[in-house]
């Protein structure tokens, strides 16, 4: 089933049909009445549009749930949906799909229609897919009504302003659930890092470490692995290149290397060792440690778990709680920023 009107002003059209579908009148019996999901995606970059709704139809049809895209690209003219049905998905209806064409509409339109799309008394979540948070008002808008934002600030124009502007999007709206695709990329290579440390023999040099290098091909990554030690550690960020730990000073190096959304190598001294952990040379997949220094050990390579970009946002929304790790990386990296 699919209805397109040419108009918000006729999104009542829009309502009924789905209510229609979704068992007022279905000819399904057993079809469900509410989506499990409200998942709201707002893109306004072309390049971007057609990654972002591939993976959240993706996500919307495993969860059933009613996806709205609000398309500021201009590719969407007027309102269009679709409800995917198949006697393989529970109640006979797989998703719902409503196309939102968002580039000439006012910032409260936009959050306006949203608002009356979305199917109640189910979380509601919003991929934001624009090149701007602080400033932009559909946004502001759009977190009067939803439970969770997820962005991803990875290979943004400007990956530190992005990260600024989500530091102070978390203090002023301290309600929503925030959520960072780049740093949830990051897990694999926290838990590694902390491997060094697990041997009680090395676990005293954690607190003398003197210098962290990072090398990444995006300026995210490396701003959150160095806030996520600084904020573990309970360093003080003096600047975007120091810290004070324990009395003492923890210079920062960030290095771009390789490709975009990508960590090749995290390296941390103190005054008689280095740790270092990097991409293998042979196989991206895998990444090697090394201790050299007064607390030499062999070299030992484990493999670099790979999470994509679907799991990371099942993540994100299913564990329905903030974040408090991310919260406290996220301060960190505001005040090495600033």
């Amino acid at each position: 089933m699919s209805v397109h009107v040419d108009s918000i002003a006729e999104i009542e059209k829009v309502l009924s049909e789905l209510r229609r579908r979704r068992g007022n009148g279905s000819e399904r019996a057993n079809a469900p009445r509410v989506a499990t999901l409200n998942l709201i995606v707002f893109v306004d970059d072309s390049r971007y549009r057609q990654w972002v709704i591939e993976r959240a139809q993706r996500i919307a049809e495993k969860h059933s749930a009613r996806l709205v895209l609000l398309d500021s690209t201009g590719a969407t003219e007027g309102v269009t949906a679709a409800v995917v049905a198949s006697d393989e998905c529970e109640g006979g209806i797989c998703f719902e799909r409503v196309d939102v064409g968002t580039k000439e509409l006012a910032h409260e339109a936009i959050a306006s229609v949203a608002s009356e799309l979305v199917a109640r008394d189910v979380p509601t979540i919003v991929w934001w897919g624009g090149r701007r948070l602080l400033d932009s008002k559909t946004l502001a808008g759009l977190t009067e009504f939803v439970t969770e934002v997820v962005v991803d600030s990875s290979g943004a124009a400007s990956d530190l302003q992005a990260l600024e502007e989500l530091a102070e999007f978390r203090l002023r709206r301290p309600r929503v659930i925030l959520n960072d695709l780049a740093f949830m990329r990051l897990a694999p290579w926290m838990d590694t890092i902390a491997q060094f440390f697990d041997d009680p023999a090395f676990f005293e040099d954690i607190f003398a470490i003197k210098s962290v290098r990072i090398e990444s091909g995006s300026d995210a990554e490396a701003a959150y692995l160095a806030g996520w030690l600084g904020s573990r550690l309970a360093w003080e960020a003096l600047d975007a290149k120091t810290f004070r730990g324990r009395g003492k000073t923890v210079t920062l190096e960030r290095v771009r290397s390789g490709d975009q959304r990508r960590v090749q190598r995290v390296v941390l001294e103190t005054d008689d060792s280095v740790y270092s952990v990097s991409v293998s040379d042979g196989d991206e997949t895998v990444v090697c440690l090394d201790v050299e220094g007064a607390r030499a050990q062999p070299q030992r390579c484990v493999p670099l778990a790979s999470v994509d970009n679907i799991s990371l946002f099942e993540k994100a929304f299913l564990s329905s709680a903030h974040d408090r790790i991310f919260e406290d990386s996220l301060s960190a990296v505001r005040d090495l920023l600033r």
